[in-house]
């Protein structure tokens, strides 16, 4: 009975993916916004999902050099640190076709400039590691 009640609880706490990258997505664009309180998610949509291969197409050694001198010229090391974090990732995938970075609209109701809540559509850029670590929102 005991063992029972500890393995429901184990499961009911853990989060799934989808949980996991509308968290992680709210908070990288709640950073950007004067009241982050007034954040409300209201749905999201993978847009496009790219495999490994089609990935790796893109993120190149010349790529992550053309990045590191952005990088400098317009000091924007985040930039950098995610790109290279997604090469990285990318070198340690064997399977081809797997799911590597999702393309997601994600919508969310904020307050603007006016003091008046909005609902806006977002962009964003989501890599499938363990972390589901958002390489870029806007």
């Amino acid at each position: 009975m005991i063992l029972g009640i500890c393995v429901l609880t184990l499961f009911s706490c853990s989060r799934n993916k989808e949980e996991i990258i509308i968290d992680n997505i709210s908070e990288a664009l709640k950073s950007g916004f004067e009241n982050p309180d007034s954040f409300e998610f209201v749905g999201m949509t993978i847009e496009k999902v790219f495999s490994v291969k089609e990935r790796k197409e893109i993120i190149t050694p010349d790529y992550i050099q053309s990045v590191l001198e952005f990088s400098k010229e317009f000091s924007s090391p985040k930039i950098l640190d995610l790109t290279k974090k997604e090469y990285n990732f990318l070198q340690t995938q064997t399977d081809e076709n797997a799911e590597a970075v999702y393309y997601i609209d994600f919508i969310a109701k904020v307050k603007n400039d006016l003091g008046t809540i909005e609902e806006k559509t977002f962009s964003a850029t989501v890599l499938n590691d363990k972390e589901y670590t958002v390489i870029r929102a806007e």
